[in-house]
């Protein structure tokens, strides 16, 4: 069982406190620290605290929002560009994560009831944007562990690229150790408008988790939340550590053995860190 933790709304001064540094390797997690272009001065120092206390570090690259924020086939070459600019920070980071989705515009109007289509990449964009990435990916690997954070969608795929080519996320093709589907159910719950209760997200949890096994196998992995908010600054969130413990059982019980939790920030804030920590299973080590 590998248990990580996303941290994205946490500024690095307070999370290199020494408290923080030692909660995440107490209990034995990986850290999948955002990288945005206003903090590439600063975050090899993040990383090199950690790792020196046995953490393993992802490095998680998110441009500014009005380049989409998120690596999809409309922001591919900007992407891979600050990508390089990470690794050039810290070529000794462990892992680069690849946050696969739309661009921040497009989901705030999902997210709102306002599904649009027509920023669909053309089937040339989109297999170019593949193709660059998928390059950059054998690069990007050479000494490190590649991963992906991806919507629930593509895990309803089953098969072929019809929804990555959609939603303008290629994925499947990369070559990658872990595709992490992000199945938040106080997301489902809270976005809803009221059509999901606790109870049917819990079961949209069980079967996207299913599924996720089904469609990638071995590198299947899940993340689960919302403890804190995030990009969008009004996500929904668990009612309390139990709804997460809730969560934990059923994905193990779909056989996903790599779970990562949204995210540090809210750990902390939400305290007492350790409540949470237990219920994603996070032991002392």
């Amino acid at each position: 069982m590998r248990r990580r933790v996303w941290c994205e709304t946490l500024p690095y001064e307070e999370l290199v406190r020494s408290a923080v540094v030692e909660l995440v390797a107490a209990r034995g997690l990986d850290l999948l620290l955002a990288v945005r272009p206003w903090q590439l001065a600063e975050v090899g120092d993040v990383v090199r605290r950690f790792r020196d206390r046995g953490v393993f570090v992802a490095v998680w690259p998110m441009l500014d929002d009005a380049d989409g924020r998120w690596v999809s086939a409309a922001s591919a070459p900007a992407f891979i560009a600050f990508a390089d600019a990470v690794l050039a920070e810290v070529p000794f980071a462990d892992e680069l994560v690849l946050d696969l989705e739309p661009p921040k515009a497009q989901l705030e109007k999902w997210k709102d009831w306002r599904p649009t289509w027509r920023q669909t990449p053309s089937p040339s964009r989109y297999h170019d944007a593949r193709d660059a990435l998928g390059e950059a990916t054998h690069r990007w690997r050479r000494g490190r562990r590649i991963t992906t954070a991806i919507l629930p969608l593509l895990a309803l795929e089953v098969r072929g690229e019809w929804m990555q080519r959609a939603v303008g996320t290629p994925a499947t093709m990369l070559d990658v150790d872990r595709h992490s589907v992000m199945a938040y159910t106080s997301l489902l719950e809270g976005w809803s408008r009221g059509v999901v209760n606790r109870r049917r997200a819990e079961l949209l949890l069980a079967a996207t988790a299913r599924l996720t096994k089904y469609r990638f196998g071995e590198v299947a992995g899940l993340s689960l939340g919302a403890v804190g908010i995030g990009a969008f600054e009004d996500e929904p969130q668990y009612r309390g550590p139990a709804e997460l413990a809730r969560d934990v059982a059923i994905a193990t019980a779909a056989g996903i053995t790599e779970l990562s939790l949204f995210e540090l920030g809210g750990v902390l804030r939400r305290g007492p860190a350790e409540a949470w920590l237990e219920a994603f299973g996070a032991q002392v080590r």
